[in-house]
């Protein structure tokens, strides 16, 4: 039996024949609900961390890092052993109130599967340094990161250990490096051992990525996966001038103290140059919100910050690389080199090798030597760089070819 239901008719639409103030409403609760949407999403994905807010003075200064439970759970734990005394940490890395970290004179252990010994003076080896280096030798100290320190090889398979060998008798090498120090911490130990060391040759190893350290106080703030506390000092700029600021720590204990009370956030603030701007609350503070993500998101690209010689980073680097080679000759060096490492991901892209810096070294009078061509070419060759992340022993050891090479054709060593 057919439906006899009568129809009624359908209800005007409310976007049609509708008063304009019915349809301003509509507008207005639609860009309200996607700015809630906006607002919940970007608090899912922001950190629960209240970055820093920069202030002229007398202003609030809010932490730049909160830890998690898991990091607070595993500090306690170190925390509970130090205060007992039974704190086993090992030779490399070891708290320091100087640089804020660095390798233990007179040590020896495994780092990284790779047996690694220190001397009286915290270089890497056994071999004791003597006051004056071998007759008929110059003495040649090596400052730098974990490129120079070795990472991932044995004592002797560091470029420096075959420097060594290559150049004998020509040469005695110190490795002075230790793994994860930025340039900052590289020319701090440059002045506090020259005078004892008076190296006839000093050498200043580099990372790509140690731009980005340069500007960097607290590890955890530029790389958020690192497990430790890890604080540094660093240079600022002041009346174009290198100006430190130090770590604030006197002690690993302190450090640890600070990390769980919440205060090493607040300490280490100042100067923290990856600590993005703090998002204001509301509606505007969602767009503040997504704005500091994308600055954030771009900082983690960190090698652009070599194609911004006007940035913080880059005039910092050079600063530091200008003053490392200005004090070690008026301190009466025969030569002061600089030595570039790129990182893996420079070799697949030409644009990542630093022109703009070599360029600008090349009009100061600052030698040094750029190894992404060498690094590339062994790679194209099919040979191994890399092991995880640093030269293998055989790349440690065509370095030390191309170092000693460099050495005599810039200072007239003979072989």
């Amino acid at each position: 039996m057919p439906n006899t239901t009568p129809l009624r008719p359908a209800a005007p639409s409310p976007r049609r024949g509708s008063p304009i103030w019915v349809r301003a409403l509509l507008v207005i609760g639609s860009i309200t609900l996607t700015l809630l949407a906006v607002e919940l999403y970007v608090r899912s994905r922001t950190p629960a961390v209240v970055p820093l807010v920069e202030t002229d003075g007398g202003g609030e200064v809010r932490a730049v890092f909160e830890a998690n439970d898991e990091l607070i759970e595993l500090w306690t734990g170190r925390l509970e052993r130090m205060r007992a005394g039974r704190n086993s940490r090992g030779v490399v890395n070891r708290f320091s109130a100087r640089y804020g970290w660095a390798n233990v004179p007179g040590g020896s252990g495994t780092h990284q599967d790779k047996p690694v010994s220190f001397n009286s003076i915290g270089a890497r080896g056994s071999r004791s340094v003597d006051a004056r280096p071998p007759e008929g030798a110059l003495r040649l100290a090596c400052y730098g990161e974990s490129f120079t320190f070795g990472s991932e090889v044995g004592d002797d398979e560091t470029w420096p250990a075959q420097l060594e060998v290559d150049a004998a008798p020509a040469l005695e090498v110190i490795n002075l490096g230790v793994g994860g120090w930025g340039t900052d911490q590289a020319l701090m130990r440059y002045r506090d051992t020259h005078a004892e060391l008076a190296s006839d040759v000093v050498l200043m190893g580099m990372l790509s990525e140690n731009i980005a350290r340069n500007v960097n106080r607290l590890r955890l703030v530029y790389s958020p996966g690192t497990r430790e506390p890890l604080v540094k000092p660093r240079f600022i700029l002041a009346n174009e001038r290198l100006e430190l600021v130090p770590q604030p720590y006197a002690s690993e204990m302190e450090l640890y103290e600070a990390a769980l009370d919440g205060s090493l956030g607040i300490e280490m603030a100042p100067h923290e140059w990856w600590a993005p701007k703090a998002p204001k609350s509301g509606w505007s503070g969602a767009l503040a919100a997504l704005k500091s993500r994308k600055e954030t998101k771009r900082r983690q690209g960190w090698f652009q910050l070599w194609r911004e010689p006007e940035g913080e980073p880059f005039k910092i680097t050079l600063a530091l690389l200008d003053t490392f080679h200005r004090e070690a000759m008026d301190n009466g060096a025969r030569f002061a080199g600089v030595i570039l490492f790129p990182v893996a991901e420079d070799l697949p892209k030409p644009e990542r090798q630093l022109k703009q810096l070599t360029t600008i070294l090349d009009e100061r009078g600052i030698p040094h030597l750029d190894l992404y061509d060498l690094v590339q070419a062994r790679k194209k060759r099919g040979e191994e760089v890399y092991g995880k992340n640093h030269f293998t022993p055989a790349a440690n050891g065509e370095v030390a070819t191309r170092v000693w090479a460099w050495l005599r054709e810039e200072i007239g060593i003979e072989d």
